[in-house]
């Protein structure tokens, strides 16, 4: 499988692309563009130009594209249910979140990813977002030709960077979770904070699953601000000094004035920082009474020098930067410190890619966002003009089949009635015999009578036996020629037999060849004779003759 994760930010545009093979999850390509660094003035208009060219690249047909949203358009809270069917909860979020979020449930999109369950209990982070959030940045993905799979959100791409993302959520020992309204046992909980260019994402994790997350409206470019301000400097260069410079002081001894103004510049605005990080904590306590137990640093600001060792001071709690990717996930390329700080949250996307069911990813492309099926879409495309004279034909080949079903029918009718009314009429069959069967009875009947008819008129037409003695009388020598002495002589038929003798061997051929011109067939055959012969040459012949009778 492969997937591409894309982080829109307010400063730069990162991607990642990530590959899961059989040794594990491979992340073949990472690159970014800087924003703010193309002739097109409005920063809108540079990413839809940007994203075009990423639409070319990868297929939506071989690649799955993931996009996060900003946290700050999400409502996220932390959330107990007493049961954990995931439909279920969906279809409880308009209900259970309708007092606790900024904005109408009827105008918003739900997701849930569940945290943990116990028994039939769930833990859950209960997502909103704005219909109108959606529907804008949608349109700019469209306008850039980009067909994306899935709309996710930087806290679940942050998490699958710690998680083990591949796995369902655990189920922990015990009957259920307690519910709103009772105090829920206290959890030690690690912060993983991603200092971005606008904004920094405060992420809580309980056992290296997360439960918790907020925006904090602080990032690079205060400090940017910050430092163009009091140098008197165009923002690029002081973004490119914060990049490769910046540095905090933990102690002033020995310091130059320009390291003390310049520290105290960093740290001025940190403060603010520092102030929001503290009542977020207050927060996830309240919430689900979570205790920071230390706190970990990501992403591009993270990389200032003393960072941490300034935060523990402030907020009492270990602050050290960390690595989400190093010793984590395999490279195609040699992995750099930059891109080890700030691919965290495009990487995060492109797993959100990659997830099964058993933890599916966080999707906002809900409801009339849904994603369409492309392939059926191009599918009808080529084939649908084909498809629509294709059904034409099928409809109008059932209406044929049908009206011809109906017009046999209606003649079947009148045939069976014309029927019935000729075996009244002609047979004078009527009643239950008036039907197929009677009616070929009847002429059966009629054809047999017709044939006994026939045989009787040939039969009076049949030349009689005394006609055939004359005709074999014809036929035969006179006596002068052979002295024929006939002892018997049976007509049966168109067959005739003769028996007797003759005086000599010359005179029965003589016959025989006479009778040969009586038979009907031109021969005489040679029969068994039926009594003794005391004196000549006796013969016993048999012949058929013409009776002038006609068989059919």
């Amino acid at each position: 499988m492969r997937a591409v994760g894309i982080d829109i930010g307010s400063g730069n545009i990162k991607v990642v692309e990530v590959l899961q093979t059989n040794k594990g999850l491979l992340i073949s390509k990472f690159y970014e563009h800087a924003l703010g660094q193309s002739l097109v003035n409005d920063p809108a208009l540079e990413v839809v130009e940007f994203l075009h060219g990423i639409s070319k690249q990868y297929n939506p047909e071989q690649w799955r594209i993931v996009v996060g949203l900003r946290q700050e358009m999400v409502a996220v809270r932390n959330k107990i249910f007493p049961f954990n069917d995931r439909l279920k909860i969906l279809k409880s979020l308009p209900f259970e979140l309708e007092e606790e979020i900024p904005f109408s449930p009827d105008n918003a999109v739900f997701d849930v990813k569940i945290i943990k369950t116990m028994g039939t209990s769930a833990e859950v982070l209960a997502c909103a977002v704005p219909k109108a959030r959606i529907r804008d940045i949608m349109a700019g993905l469209q306008e850039a030709g980009l067909d994306i799979s899935i709309l996710s959100c930087e806290a679940a791409a942050l998490a699958n960077c710690q998680e083990a993302w591949d796995d369902a959520a655990p189920n922990q020992a015990g009957t259920q979770f307690a519910f709103d309204g009772v105090a829920r046992p206290a959890r030690a909980v690690q912060i993983i904070i991603e200092m971005g260019h606008s904004h920094c994402l405060v992420t809580a994790f309980d056992d290296d699953h997360l439960v918790g997350l907020r925006s904090i409206l602080w990032g690079g470019k205060n400090l940017i601000e910050a430092l163009a301000k009091k140098y008197e400097i165009p923002a690029p260069e002081a973004a490119k000094v914060l990049e490769t410079k910046a540095f905090i002081l933990l102690s002033q001894e020995n310091a130059s004035y320009d390291q003390i103004v310049f520290s105290e510049t960093i740290t001025k605005s940190l403060k603010d920082f520092t102030r929001d990080l503290q009542m977020t904590l207050m927060e996830f306590q309240s919430e689900f009474n979570g205790r920071a137990s230390s706190i970990s640093l990501v992403g591009g600001v993270s990389r200032i020098q003393n960072l941490n060792a300034f935060l523990t001071q402030q907020l009492e709690i270990p602050v050290n930067p960390t690595s989400l990717i190093r010793n984590r996930f395999a490279t195609a390329f040699e992995l750099s410190p930059h891109v080890e700080a700030v691919a965290n949250i495009a990487l995060g996307l492109a797993i959100e890619g990659l997830k099964k069911p058993r933890n599916p990813a966080l999707n906002f492309l809900r409801q009339e966002f849904q994603k369409q099926n492309l392939k059926l879409v191009r599918l009808w495309e080529k084939w649908g003009t084909l498809a629509k004279y294709a059904a034409a034909v099928f409809v109008l080949f059932v209406v044929y089949a049908m009206a011809r079903e109906q017009i046999s029918s209606g003649l079947a009718d009148k045939a069976s009635e014309a029927m019935k009314n000729q075996a009244k009429a002609v047979a004078k069959i009527s009643g239950k015999q008036a039907n197929e069967a009677g009616i070929k009875k009847y002429l059966q009947e009629q054809r047999k009578r017709s044939q006994e008819i026939r045989d009787i008129q040939s039969l009076a037409k049949m030349n009689s036996a005394m006609d055939v003695l004359r005709k074999i009388s014809d036929g035969v020598p006179g006596k002068s020629t052979v002295s024929l002495d006939i002892r018997r002589i049976n007509i049966q038929a168109n067959r005739v037999e003769i028996e007797g003798s003759v005086t000599n061997q010359h005179e029965l051929t003589t016959l025989r060849n006479s009778l040969n011109g009586v038979s009907a067939n031109g021969k005489v055959d040679t029969i068994r004779p039926t009594g003794m012969v005391h004196s000549g040459v006796p013969f016993a012949f048999a012949f058929p003759v013409d009776r002038g009778m006609t068989s059919k």
